[in-house]
């Protein structure tokens, strides 16, 4: 590592932990059932927790990203951190591509780490780790490197031993000892697994083209081979999408016969929608957000994609920011802090948020300067100052009201006293 912070050292212990799900074996060949792919990224199988996993990243990298100081302004402040998340994280990928992996890397997996190169004392780039991490805690070790990763390496990043200046390391919220989280995916590996299979089943039924349930009858006890190879090939001339409507004729006095049992009494699509619910509940994502027609609530309003950025996207928000402190804190920056503005997710129709910044605004919460920079417009001189309302004033321990006026310094009414400012 170049910089100014000491080399690390080799590795003392082989890294244990793995991205391998477990392996069911069967004689002659290797194969993953859906309940062990859900445990890795075999999950991705799964339409609805690929849906889920791919609306919290889009949130996730849509968001900008700054580093601001803390204090009474709370002042933005131009640091490399802010500029590689906002743009290039590194080499290969932005920093919207970063904030992508990792969403699905933390969930599925239950940690994310990122490498931190520095150079020369600064932040240099941002790198996914996706390799094989053990993380341990060496309480010999002097202060700031008894935090211990060792890495087995990848394309970007060597096998080595790494301490808590040099990797980010972002887990999910459920966790039990703070340290390692606990990976969604496996926690919902039976209603993966359950999706995967259902997806197949439709998948099957659609290339076979039976779409009711039913058997042949044949009036014979038994039927020579050319006989049920003809009955055979009526029957598949029907399957598939090409044979859709198509009316099979049977010889030897053969007929359908259909069972008592129906596509809607099998309740695939019941069972589709409750399998949906309960990936939807371990990534925490409203069912809405995945087009889920049964419970569609938004019906025009901000309420409903509000409560999605406050319950789902703002946690994970706050899980990035607060795992940056180690970061600063190393290069003696400890006043700043990383911020992600969830704002943009907010906003509803231009007549709700026209009234809402009119309101933070009067109110001097946003200047006007604020209000245009949330809307992507360029900045403008001479907005930047907050704007107050005359017809405003402070209630004073008497009773009496002060009102601030530039013009007249007369009370607007016999109760007020006027002050110019």
């Amino acid at each position: 590592m170049e910089g100014d912070f000491s080399p690390k050292a080799e590795a003392t212990q082989a890294p244990t932990h793995t991205d391998e799900p477990p392996r069911t074996v069967e004689v002659g060949r290797t194969y993953f059932s859906p309940q062990a792919k859900a445990q890795g990224y075999g999950a991705l199988m799964s339409v609805d927790y690929a849906a889920c996993e791919q609306t919290k990243a889009r949130s996730l990298a849509s968001l900008p990203v700054s580093v601001v100081r803390n204090g009474a302004n709370r002042e933005k402040v131009d640091h490399p951190v802010a500029m590689l998340l906002n743009g290039m994280a590194n080499e290969e990928m932005t920093g919207s591509d970063l904030l992508t992996w990792h969403r699905l890397r933390c969930d599925t997996f239950g940690n994310a780490y990122w490498r931190i190169e520095w150079y020369k004392g600064q932040v240099a780039a941002i790198w996914p780790m996706t390799g094989a991490v053990f993380h341990h805690f060496v309480k010999e070790n002097r202060p700031g490197y008894r935090t211990v990763y060792d890495y087995a390496g990848d394309d970007y990043t060597p096998a080595g031993r790494y301490f808590s200046h040099e990797v980010v390391n972002i887990k999910t919220h459920l966790t039990k000892d703070g340290m390692e989280g606990i990976s969604l995916a496996k926690l919902a590996a039976e209603q993966i697994g359950l999706s995967v299979d259902l997806e197949r089943f439709y998948r099957s039924m659609l290339k076979n083209g039976n779409h009711h349930f039913g058997h042949v009858e044949v009036s014979e006890r038994q039927l020579p081979e050319k006989a049920m190879n003809d009955l055979r090939a009526a029957i598949d001339a029907k399957a598939g999408v090409d044979g859709a409507g198509k009316a099979p004729i049977f010889g030897y006095g053969a007929k359908w016969v259909n069972d008592g049992q129906n596509m809607r009494d099998a309740s695939l699509i019941e069972q589709q929608q409750w399998i949906l619910h309960q990936v939807c509940r371990a990534c925490n994502v409203p069912p809405w957000k995945v087009y889920s027609q049964e419970d569609t609530a938004y019906n025009g309003s901000q309420q409903a994609n509000i409560d999605y950025v406050v319950e789902t996207i703002v946690p994970d928000v706050r899980a990035i920011e607060k795992a940056f402190t180690p970061i600063f804190l190393a290069n003696g920056e400890r006043d700043l802090q990383l911020k992600l503005d969830v704002r943009g997710l907010m906003r509803g129709d231009d007549e709700a948020r026209s009234q809402y910044y009119r309101e933070m605004v009067y109110a001097g919460t946003y200047t006007r300067a604020d209000v245009r920079e949330l809307e992507d417009m360029p900045p403008i001189d001479g907005l930047e100052k907050p704007l107050m309302p005359l017809n405003y004033g402070t209630v004073e321990d008497d009773g009496s009201v002060t009102v601030y006026s530039k013009d007249t310094g007369e009370p607007a009414d016999g109760n007020q006293t006027g002050v110019t400012d």
